[in-house]
């Protein structure tokens, strides 16, 4: 994360921002300033940033209609979000919709105290930071852990962090990306209220009803120091097959036992334990310690399958495939480009197994389809699947309209090329 646009015609936001960036102790991270909002769109498709900051008060440029374009090839345009907000309105617009990769929304007087340990925390968990290009050089287990204040917008900002990650690494769907946050989202407000602040659910309750939000009260609470130096634990481990979470607060502990059942149709409507509640249903062997203060669950992940496809591919129809079908043959002429939306794909070369593609491979076929070469090996499906092709005439008329495409085809190739020279100077090196 070397690099991180500020996407905002108001130049007093970035005298404002370069400091808190500059300062960040964690990495070497500095400020692009970007004054248009098409100047952005271009930015982002060219160099896929893995954050953003982009100010939705800016009276210059309408960037709601950014991130709508954004969300028109989310594939590609995939950059976590700091969003910067005129007011609490604006966030909870941000809030509800659905598909955009929001880490947080702030306010005016929430920059100087947030920003800075959002991107320490951001900069000392960079492996769930995506790049679309690494492919299947994604690392195969990845864990890390953050140590949470009592403070709400740290728990939205660090369970958002998280499943942007997964979704963009083809490991949930877009219903487990809004499952899979609700529950992250619950249990940390759960652990910062309930358990760090002991704050009851009828005191909560009370509370809101008299129309105060729920950060004054934990604010209030925080007076106390014995309470404000308290910390949640939040911890994960994300393997191909799975992920595994821990959440821990330094409070009292409760009852877990005595939470409803939610499976019982007569509990269906209590709201008390909700937050236990949602985790049950959308997570696996969701367990406490005896104490009731730390708790830990999972998830399964999507196998050999992508959960959405580039706007590149947009209109054309998947084709099935079955185990044993020859995608196509070493010689043969490149005419197509395929994307690889199911299954798994065995790469031949001289009838020698060579590698395996998934759908964390991205594409198969590139190098013989943009250096106008025959196909340099054989591809052949091992599994049930589905591809997404398309010609060179058609990959042309979309380029004229998003030349972004060449540009990261480009780089994808080059990274394979990189990566390739990489092995052969291993095997020349481990030669006797």
């Amino acid at each position: 994360m070397n690099t991180i646009p500020l996407i905002s015609s108001d130049s007093t936001l970035l005298g404002r921002v370069a400091p808190l960036v500059g300062a960040c102790q964690a990495g070497n991270a500095s400020v692009v300033w970007i004054a248009s909002a098409q100047d952005a769109l271009d930015y982002l498709a060219s160099d896929l940033p893995d954050l953003a900051i982009i100010d939705f008060s800016d009276r210059g440029n309408d960037h709601f209609a950014l991130l709508n374009a954004m969300l028109g090839d989310s594939w590609l345009l995939h950059s976590n979000i700091i969003a910067w907000c005129a007011d609490h309105d604006a966030c909870e617009r941000l809030k509800a919709i659905r598909g955009a990769n929001i880490v947080v929304p702030l306010v005016d007087e929430e920059l100087e105290k947030f920003l800075p340990r959002i991107l320490e925390n951001i900069v000392n968990n960079q492996r769930i930071l995506f790049q679309r290009t690494i492919g299947a050089d994604l690392v195969q287990t990845v864990s890390g852990s953050y140590v949470l204040g009592n403070n709400l917008l740290e728990a939205h900002c660090y369970a958002n962090l998280l499943c942007n990650y997964l979704y963009n690494a083809n490991k949930i769907d877009a219903a487990g990306k809004m499952h899979t946050n609700l529950a992250l989202t619950e249990m940390l407000i759960n652990a910062i209220e309930h358990g760090n602040c002991g704050i009851s659910y009828q005191e909560k309750g009370a509370w809101l009803d008299d129309g105060n939000l729920m950060s004054s009260l934990i604010e209030k609470k925080c007076q106390d120091p014995a309470i404000r130096d308290r910390r949640v634990v939040f911890e994960y481990t994300i393997t191909p097959e799975k992920s595994r979470f821990f959440i821990a607060d330094e409070g009292e502990g409760f009852n877990w036992r005595s939470v409803q059942d939610p499976a019982k149709k007569e509990h269906v409507q209590e709201l008390h334990g909700r937050g236990i509640k949602l985790t049950r249903k959308y997570t696996k062997n969701l367990t406490y310690n005896e104490k009731g203060n730390e708790a830990s669950f999972e998830i399964d992940h999507l196998r050999d399958c992508a959960n959405t496809a580039p706007a590149l591919f947009q209109g054309v129809a998947p084709t099935p495939v079955k185990a044993g079908d020859v995608i196509f043959r070493e010689g043969e002429g490149g005419d197509f480009l395929y994307y690889i939306a199911k299954g798994r794909y065995e790469v031949s070369v001289k009838g020698q197994v060579v590698d395996e593609l998934s759908p964390d491979d991205i594409f198969m076929g590139e190098m013989s389809f943009l250096l106008n070469n025959r196909r340099s090996a054989t591809v052949r499906a091992v599994s049930e699947g589905a591809l997404l092709r398309i010609s060179k005439k058609d990959f042309v008329e979309v380029v004229k309209v998003k030349p972004q495409y060449a540009r990261f085809l480009a780089r994808l190739l080059a990274r394979r090329l990189a990566r390739r020279n990489t092995d052969a100077s291993q095997v020349l090196d481990a030669a006797p």
